[in-house]
């Protein structure tokens, strides 16, 4: 995984540091200190694999050698706290190759430093990672003062404004995913704090989230882990020398208590990543199962309400008795959502229910609760009930005739014609 990494610091007298010194040990040379009288020998340190200074084009040929630049830099500062030069460390893409990470850090060094001015003595090391593979770095030692003719001017305290090294910070960035991109590369940096960085992961594992974007989401979801550490402290040349030889030191201590915390974080928002996928997988078997029960009972219903269809049409595609092939029983037709052809129902006889011949509604409800009767059985009753009334008339008005004629008739005869008369109107 490609890590970011760009500091700055000064270089400073004050805590009792050397320019030259700085220089040597950075370039894994040899320099004489013309002012404290010194030579600080590190030819034998391994490491560095690359080392260069580069100047802008008005810059004096004597200032591209080390020991005349650095011992020049040390006699034109007269302080005793005086700030001798500000140094640039930046980690190189590891997925790079050798050529590609120098042409990288030459480009940088050359539109930010020297462009502007600034001398840059450039060392590149490859040493060892914890994680035992290359740890590619460069070190870049900048002069503070403005070039004037064939010597050092004024410092320019623009260069210490913060918004620069920010400017610097997000160059660096920019760059180096450039050249993982050309290189047909996955991996990027990123200059911005790691608590920026989480907040931007978990608002676009959200958004994924809300668009059904499961795999964008989940991706989203290992960057936040991934950031949620803090910052491990560097150890430092001088403690991680003793740390080398088996001295615990303390600043090798706080080192390996942030590993221990941040390991910890990782473990943990690892497992309950794995737990909310297999909630998640868990609810998505139900749901399937549920949907493929549903689609079955469902199924079910459509096949009986099929037969229920087929019986009906059947029993009504059968001849009837007494009936023909079209007729359809009311409900069944009602069911069915059929008109049927109703028999014309002739108009009540005086005493009995008066109804009108057409009302639908009634005719509805007939069918529906069954009411309807063949019209030959409708008038054959009509016409027993007219019978009877007639007979009942004629029988009333020859009782009148005779009671005016004063002719007497037998009680037990009229008694036996009163009885046949209630069983004709009970029939």
């Amino acid at each position: 995984m490609a890590i970011y990494h760009l500091s700055a610091k000064v270089i400073s007298r004050a805590g009792g540091r050397s320019s030259v010194a700085a220089a040597a040990y950075r370039t894994a040379g040899r320099l004489r200190d013309d002012r404290q009288g010194l030579e600080h020998d590190y030819s034998r340190k391994g490491g560095v694999v690359h080392a260069e200074i580069m100047a802008p084009e008005n810059a004096p040929d004597w200032m591209r050698d080390r020991d005349q630049l650095w011992n020049a830099v040390e006699a034109v500062e007269k302080r005793r706290d005086a700030q001798l030069a500000r140094e640039i460390e930046v980690a190189l893409p590891r997925e790079l190759d050798r050529g590609a990470r120098l042409e990288l850090l030459r480009g940088f060094v050359q539109r930010e430093f020297v462009d502007r001015g600034m001398i840059a003595d450039v060392a590149v090391h490859e040493g060892k990672a914890r994680d035992g593979q290359s740890q590619p770095h460069a070190h870049v030692m900048l002069t503070m003062r403005e070039l004037t003719g064939d010597g050092f001017g004024k410092k320019d305290r623009s260069w210490n404004a913060p918004d620069l090294l920010m400017g610097w910070r997000e160059a660096w960035a920019r760059e180096a995913n450039g050249a993982l991109e050309r290189a047909g590369r996955s991996e990027r940096i990123d200059h911005r704090s790691l608590d920026v960085q989480r907040a931007e992961a978990e608002r676009q594992a959200e958004r994924a989230r809300g668009d059904r974007q499961d795999e964008l989401a989940l991706e989203r979801e290992k960057k936040v882990i991934e950031l949620s550490r803090e910052p491990e402290p560097k150890i430092g040349p001088s403690a991680n020398a003793q740390e080398k030889r088996g001295i615990a030191t303390e600043r090798g201590d706080a080192f390996r208590a942030a590993q221990d915390r941040n390991a910890q974080r990782q473990d943990l928002g690892w497992r309950q990543l794995e737990l909310r996928l297999e909630l998640m997988e868990r609810g998505r078997a139900f749901i399937a199962t549920a949907r493929e029960r549903l689609d079955q009972l469902w199924g079910r219903a459509e096949a009986a309400m099929s037969r229920i269809r087929e019986r009906v049409m059947g029993e009504i595609e059968r001849p009837q008795v007494g009936a023909e092939r079209g007729d359809l029983d009311p409900r069944r037709a009602a069911v069915l959502g059929r008109d049927v052809a109703r028999p014309e129902v002739q108009a009540p006889d005086v005493g009995r229910e008066r109804v009108a011949p057409n009302d639908p509604d009634r005719d509805r409800r007939d069918a529906v609760l069954g009411r309807q009767r063949d019209a030959g059985q409708e008038r054959g009753a009509a016409a027993a009930e007219r019978d009877i009334a007639a007979r009942d008339g004629e029988d009333r008005d020859q009782g009148r005739r005779e009671s005016i004629l004063g002719r007497g008739r037998d009680t037990g005869q009229e008694r036996g014609q009163g009885r046949d008369r209630d069983r004709d109107r009970e029939r």
